[in-house]
């Protein structure tokens, strides 16, 4: 497996699953971070998503920032989000990072993974309209590589066929 590397992805690919699979990789999960979940720790966490009534943590996204590089330290692969403000930090410190996206012919796909993991319709529905506006966006930035996720496939397969793990 490869040491230390960053793999910035978008979301229903498989980030958590492999997380739990694979003790040196980690998933950052950004919702701790850029949420305050104070009074929410009640409510399971893929259900939290795309719940606009929680208050925002003061201290983001710096402290995402700090939690990734110091996950890149100790872990094999961190995996993070797709959020264009990390990925402009990435850039604008020459930190290397690979881009993991699915391919166009993936919605209901990844629409079915966020209804069997429990996110809302808001959460759902954002999703699936961010895959193409953000496939766009994406051509903007210079990952060390564009890791495309095949309809039907998760990271993992991507990963491995890569041979990064």
């Amino acid at each position: 497996m490869s040491k230390g590397i960053i793999i910035a992805g978008f979301g229903a690919i498989g980030k958590t699953t492999l997380g739990k699979k694979y003790d040196n990789v980690i998933d950052l999960e950004s919702g701790y971070y850029q949420w305050d979940n104070t009074g929410f720790e009640h409510i399971p966490y893929e259900l939290r998503k795309g719940k606009k009534e929680r208050p925002k943590n003061p201290k983001w996204p710096t402290n995402y920032y700090n939690a990734i590089l110091k996950a890149k330290e100790k872990y094999d692969v961190v995996l993070t989000s797709m959020h264009w403000n990390l990925l402009d930090f990435f850039e604008e410190n020459n930190i290397e990072y690979y881009l993991a996206y699915p391919t166009l012919d993936s919605e209901k796909v990844l629409e079915k993974r966020c209804r069997d993991r429990g996110n809302n319709n808001i959460f759902t529905n954002k999703l699936k309209i961010n895959l193409y506006d953000w496939d766009v966006k994406r051509k903007k930035y210079h990952p060390k590589e564009l890791l495309l996720i095949n309809k039907d496939e998760y990271l993992e397969d991507t990963l491995k066929r890569k041979n990064i793990i």
